[in-house]
């Protein structure tokens, strides 16, 4: 039996990864000003945990928005 809440959704995609969580922050307003929800993904603890090799953190958008967010994070890179 299935039902309308099972349907399979996307893996997000990362369209940046970004250096701080200030940084992050500032990419996501960007986004949500043209209206495209992100996620920020911070793996290493808000950098109180240290990690050798981290690239980073990520900004996430759905799959479907990752080619505008893309284009609204490469206009708004200075």
């Amino acid at each position: 039996m299935t039902s309308e809440h099972d349907t399979e959704q996307p893996e997000p995609v990362t369209v940046s990864v970004l250096g701080s969580i200030g940084e992050a922050e500032v990419a996501q307003a960007a986004l949500l000003a043209f209206g495209v929800y992100s996620a920020i993904v911070d793996n290493d603890g808000g950098g109180a945990i240290p990690v050798a090799g981290d690239p980073g953190i990520a900004l996430q958008v759905r799959a479907a928005d990752a080619e505008a967010a893309a284009q609204i994070l490469g206009n708004t890179a200075s």
